[in-house]
């Protein structure tokens, strides 16, 4: 998901409950400072109808909220236009890819682990129908070069995938685990991403990623079409 920097955001839904075992980092759980953060899915409470697709994400547990004045950790709906305008890294390139798809709008929530290393962002398009939809994925999907994928059983259609890279020129390490479905006329994206160094190189949270997308695809085949 490379439209918007590493740490991208995650949408609402109703309701507690926390999975526990789920979401660490090759098997080991974040230990930010001050005590544990639990990588792990719950869902949580929506707030009052802002978007018609607030209630249809799931988000891990234990996270805190992004710095509202920062765009990309933004939690709320937006339209076209100002996914465009504030979140897209490829402005051209993303609008041709939801005029195309016949998406208005679309809702996203951001949430950072008590140590502000871990990022996880769920992103949600609307599409004009179910074809339209898997077009848009396909198109997000190929802007980017994707070379190792993960398997998620039981989940149709999605794309994944982990990597870890060097950020531009400062030695910050990336570790980005990423995934991608449709159910019906709704495309879903989830990152979950951390930050290291060299000495500290992060790797890539597969495990908290396969968890939130089934969990995602599960409530999209229920409460959406």
């Amino acid at each position: 998901m490379r439209r918007v920097a590493p740490g991208v955001a995650a949408v609402v839904c109703v309701g507690l409950v926390v999975l526990t075992g789920c979401g660490n980092d090759a098997g080991a759980s974040t230990a930010p400072v001050g005590g544990s953060t639990p990588s792990v899915p719950a869902d949580v409470a929506a707030p009052a109808a802002v978007s018609g697709l607030a209630g249809l994400a799931v988000v891990p547990g234990g996270f805190l909220n992004g710095a509202p004045g920062e765009p990309a950790q933004v939690t709320g709906p937006f339209t076209r236009q100002s996914f465009v305008d504030t979140l897209s890294a490829s402005p051209a390139e993303d609008l041709a890819l939801l005029l195309n798809a016949g998406c208005k709008e679309g809702y996203q929530m951001f949430r950072l682990s008590a140590d502000r290393r871990k990022r996880v962002t769920v992103q949600l398009f609307k599409a004009a129908s179910a074809a339209k939809a898997r077009d848009l994925q396909k198109g997000f999907w190929a802007q980017d070069e994707h070379t190792k994928p993960f398997a998620v059983p039981g989940v149709q259609g999605a794309l994944t995938d982990a990597q870890t890279g060097v950020v531009g020129v400062t030695g910050q390490i990336d570790a980005v685990a990423e995934a991608s479905i449709t159910v019906g006329s709704l495309v879903a994206e989830i990152t979950v991403s951390q930050t290291g160094t060299l000495e500290k190189t992060p790797v890539p949270d597969i495990k908290l990623a396969t968890t939130m997308l089934k969990l995602q695809y599960q409530r999209l085949t229920t409460k959406s079409g």
